[in-house]
């Protein structure tokens, strides 16, 4: 990216944010603090009202606003590939919330970029997975974002598929993630009184009350890297052969795995690192003619006991 073009993309972020940290710009440009220095000082000279000081960081002047800017075709490019997604993998409000914003995306392109866009939008499909089952509440993403902004907290009904019943929680959503094929609310629950992990298809009503947090929350990637706590892993190691292991294909990704190396005579080593071994053993068990338990021993336990209930 050349130094204009860099200027304009700070320029962008700048309007874009409250505050922007010079590291942050740094390392999105690929470039020094001193290099993110020297472009601030040019903006301000430039007439561009900019407030804040190295260190803290930076934002411009409270109304002011840049003119409308004109999108890349490449940019546009990306946006339509995001429409796509977003129409298969999140709810109908949100989806259509996108498509009105990528129409004002289309009006302030070239006439000759809207041409290619709309010839290239038939090339550009996105399919929902069978395994993904549609969210019964149509406004539940922007409900829970809603919510984390008003810091209010939530009542929710679950469904409890072990137990089948429908549970009533109070709980404060803290953010949501997509974890495929299913997408993920993180919220501090009032019953447990911890931070659970609760699947958003599986809720069957949310209401925002007036109720509001009850604690600042820590940003969601430090509840979800304490969540993810090495310690609550087991290392799995098995040994297969090259078709199998090509024929487990993405399903080695959802159960964990973490490397794969080739040995002798076709052999192939896989590394996983797992939350159920019962789950890991009954899924193994799919191959169990061309998979060979390295470790733990544990389970090799639980596979012999599921192959002595099988009833023939």
């Amino acid at each position: 990216m050349n130094r204009i073009d860099r200027i304009s993309a700070i320029l962008v972020q700048l309007q874009s944010r409250p505050v922007v940290k010079a590291r942050q710009m740094a390392e999105r440009f690929g470039v020094s603090l001193r290099t993110v220095y020297r472009d601030i000082s040019t903006l301000y000279e430039a007439g561009v009202p900019i407030c804040g000081d190295a260190g803290v960081g930076y934002s411009l002047v409270e109304g002011y606003r840049l003119p409308p800017l004109m999108f890349t075709k490449e940019e546009a490019l990306a946006f339509l590939t995001a429409e796509k997604l977003i129409e298969q993998l999140t709810d109908e409000h949100n989806s259509l919330h996108f498509h009105q914003g990528m129409d004002k995306v289309r009006a302030v392109l070239r006439s000759v970029d809207k041409n290619s866009l709309s010839q290239l939008d038939g090339n550009i499909e996105v399919y929902r997975s069978r395994r993904v089952s549609e969210n019964k509440l149509p406004n539940l993403i922007q409900s829970i974002l809603n919510s984390i902004d008003a810091k209010k907290a939530i009542r929710m009904f679950y469904h409890v598929p072990s137990r089948d019943e429908i549970t009533e929680r109070l709980i404060e959503a803290v953010g949501i993630t997509y974890l495929y094929p299913f997408w993920h609310m993180l919220a501090y629950c009032h019953l447990r009184k911890e931070y659970r992990n609760f699947r958003m298809d599986r809720m069957e009503k949310i209401v925002t009350t007036d109720i509001p947090h009850s604690i600042e929350h820590p940003p969601l990637k430090t509840i979800l890297d304490s969540l993810d706590d090495p310690s609550c892993l087991t290392t799995v190691v098995i040994r297969t052969n090259r078709e199998t292991s090509l024929r487990m294909g993405d399903m080695s990704y959802f159960m964990g795995i973490v490397s794969e190396q080739p040995l002798s005579d076709g052999i192939i080593e896989q590394t996983y690192k797992c939350y159920s071994l019962d789950a890991m053993a009954r899924w193994l068990l799919s191959n169990v003619d061309t998979v060979a338990i390295v470790e733990p021993q544990e389970l090799k336990e639980k596979v012999k006991k599921i192959i002595k209930k099988i009833k023939l």
